[in-house]
């Protein structure tokens, strides 16, 4: 194919996917009337054609795709090709690409969130209400701590990999009996084979749509696994926002009936929502860690140790990258998103305990 029609092409490719997220802004009581449902059963076939392979796909894909870009690159410049040639089949990829992953799934960005799908009154928090939810999810914390196993210093201890991985969907299949949107394939959660870069890349999980994959970076630190698990799936549920991953997170691990589970869900909301509170009001978060068992104390302190090595100049970069990604999908706050889950687990617990 010729440069000139590579670039053609490419630019309809774009404009269609310009016109996909045009129709979602513009009509979205439309678009989302099938959408989410949509996505999910188009998630549900690539699942369905990957679960079979033990190892994630995408990252054998995304290799050779390397691979091939660089051999054609070689090749160009050996047989005398010009680099613009070769930079038309680069960007030819990439607009296909982008219109698959907005097609299968990406849409999901524009769409109503899970607090709408689950009639939740999300809202401006007063500091006290704040701290009154972050001091439940510290006592329901608390509560699991020592239902889990430990080592000498008093730090969790959870299953295997592959046995968290198999029972990460159990929480998932409670929730849809009574929500719906919860309905979806149940392959177990996959292991990221290049885990190391990851760790340095400041990444616990990917979801790939275009192969219906949740992978899970298995250097997370013990006590967040199981909750990255069920945030990986809730982005194969068509949750595509973080916050919203998040705290169908929280739901899925606290419907599970592993207490491994419900430790790492009581852990991690009891984390955003002091991590809210402090931002908001030092002093009040203080009495929330004042209220943390020392078990829970010690989990805080050794993820803490667990992630310094891996902090420095190459996260900082991956973390621009994400952010930006974030943004260009209208999560106003780019990363920052991934801790607005506070603002759900508050509206769960006034729903919820009051």
């Amino acid at each position: 194919m010729k440069t000139l029609s590579r670039v053609i092409l490419s630019a309809i490719l774009l404009a269609l996917t310009g016109v996909l997220i045009l129709t979602a802004t513009r009509a979205p009581a439309l678009v989302f009337s099938f959408y989410p449902d949509l996505s999910r059963r188009m998630i549900a076939v690539l699942t369905a054609a990957t679960s079979p392979f033990p190892f994630a796909l995408w990252e054998i894909l995304a290799l050779l795709a390397i691979l091939w870009a660089v051999y054609t690159l070689v090749r160009g410049f050996a047989r005398h090709h010009s680099l613009l040639r070769w930079l038309s089949g680069v960007l030819l990829a990439f607009s296909a690409a982008l219109l698959l992953f907005v097609s299968v799934w990406g849409l999901g960005h524009f769409g109503p969130d899970v607090g709408d799908q689950m009639g939740l009154n999300v809202r401006k928090y007063t500091e006290d209400e704040l701290l009154s939810a972050a001091l439940y999810y510290t006592e329901q914390a608390n509560d699991y701590a020592p239902q889990v196993g430990r080592d000498g210093d008093g730090v969790v201890t959870f299953s295997t990999f592959r046995v968290l991985a198999a029972q990460a969907g159990q929480g998932y299949e409670k929730l849809a009996g009574q929500y719906p949107c919860f309905a979806g394939p149940g392959a177990a959660v996959k292991r990221l084979a290049a885990w190391k870069l990851y760790s340095y890349f400041g990444v616990t999980g990917i979801f790939m749509p275009l192969t219906g994959e949740s992978g899970v970076n298995p250097d997370t630190f013990e006590a967040s696994l199981p909750f990255t698990m069920c945030h990986e799936l809730a982005h194969r549920l068509a949750f595509p926002a973080e916050d919203d991953a998040n705290f169908c997170a929280y739901l899925a691990c606290m419907s599970n009936p592993s207490p491994e589970f419900r430790y790492s869900g009581a852990y991690s909301a009891f984390l955003y929502c002091y991590n809210a509170l402090y931002d908001a009001a030092p002093s009040k978060a203080a009495l929330v860690w004042d209220m943390a068992s020392p078990q829970l104390r010690a989990d805080c302190h050794a993820a803490s140790v667990h992630y310094e090595p891996y902090e420095g100049a190459v996260q900082d970069a991956a973390q621009a990258v994400n952010d930006a990604y974030l943004k260009a999908f209208q999560e106003e706050e780019g990363v920052k998103s991934y801790g607005a889950v506070a603002d759900y687990l508050i509206a769960w617990y006034l729903k919820t305990v009051f």
